[in-house]
């Protein structure tokens, strides 16, 4: 179990609290924040006095390490480290609790979408319309938009960058495609107080949507995020964060309720912006030509039809 949520450990609470506090740790605690860091499960499994031993170091030191980073003491840095652990697993667990061996492939398939059905309903009840209205402003006032998803997340933010692509003057762009977070955090270095970036993340929250909603942060950029609760360690850092119910049963989330808010977002800002009507009439004609011309077009054409040479 001990390498098993290694990287979702790091950037528990409890890590980032080790990394904003790592300079300023005396010799001893900074003995003990790296063996957290290089064995997290197995660290939140130990008591104080087994911390202390294995860090070579005395109890109190122990305890005062979790003071020095924010806790009130040591039991309540245990109990981070724990449900970091929980939350972690919890994918792992929901499925062997929610495997049955006598339902037919119809049989979870068929409540998979009835699952879906309700996550849609409850995402739509639970939208706030003033942080819809709040979105869409962010979007249309921006400069540029920078839209970043990992994992089921990645494509999620595909359907957003396509939809709302041709209502944001072209600027608009997905980050990561093909670099990765080194790719994005390029990108957003140049981000300023004009631009907006879109982080969409779900439990397991991906460390590196936090990491670059963190760098957006600095940059001075608007943050709008779209993941499942106030909670989560996304919407810290979201001066305005949308809600979408993403239970499932068998898997880790459903996607299916966070694919219609995106294409919801998109038409928002096409319901907004005044072009958006001769925008699609202009991409349509990419698949209909003589479609721009117009009904008046139409009648030219066919007026020219029974025209004889030369005449006018």
């Amino acid at each position: 179990m001990a390498g098993t949520p290694l990287r979702a450990m790091y950037y528990s609470d409890t890590a980032n609290r080790i990394a904003h506090a790592y300079a300023l740790l005396s010799k001893s605690h900074k003995k003990i924040a790296d063996f957290i860091l290089g064995a997290p499960a197995e660290a939140a499994m130990m008591t104080i006095d087994e911390l202390a031993k294995a860090c070579l170091v005395s109890n109190a030191t122990a305890n005062r390490f979790a003071k020095a980073i924010g806790f009130d003491g040591f039991a309540e840095f245990r109990a981070r480290q724990i449900e970091a652990i929980k939350q972690t697993l919890a994918p792992v667990e929901k499925l062997k609790a929610g495997r049955d061996g006598s339902a037919s492939s119809f049989d979870i398939i068929s409540d998979s979408i009835r699952h879906d059905l309700e996550n849609l309903e409850k995402t739509r009840e639970t939208l706030a319309p003033e942080s819809c209205g709040k979105a869409v402003d962010l979007i249309l006032a921006a400069e540029r938009i920078f839209i970043f998803g990992s994992g089921i997340s990645y494509y999620i933010a595909g359907i957003l960058t396509h939809g709302l692509e041709p209502f944001c003057r072209g600027n608009v762009s997905m980050m990561g495609m093909t670099g990765g977070v080194n790719s994005a955090l390029r990108r957003l270095v140049h981000a300023g107080e004009r631009d907006l970036a879109i982080f969409i993340s779900f439990p397991r929250y991906a460390p590196d949507t936090l990491e670059l909603s963190e760098a957006a942060k600095r940059q001075g950029a608007r943050i709008l995020c779209i993941t499942d609760r106030p909670t989560s360690p996304l919407a810290r850092y979201a001066d305005v964060a949308l809600y979408v119910q993403a239970e499932r049963r068998l898997l880790p989330n459903s996607a299916t309720a966070a694919f219609a808010l995106a294409d919801g977002l998109a038409a928002a800002v096409a319901n907004r912006r005044r072009e958006g009507i001769d925008i699609q009439m202009r991409l349509a004609a990419r698949y209909l030509p003589g479609l721009a011309e117009g009904p008046s077009g139409d009648a030219e054409r066919g007026s020219k039809k029974g025209r004889k040479p030369g005449e006018p």
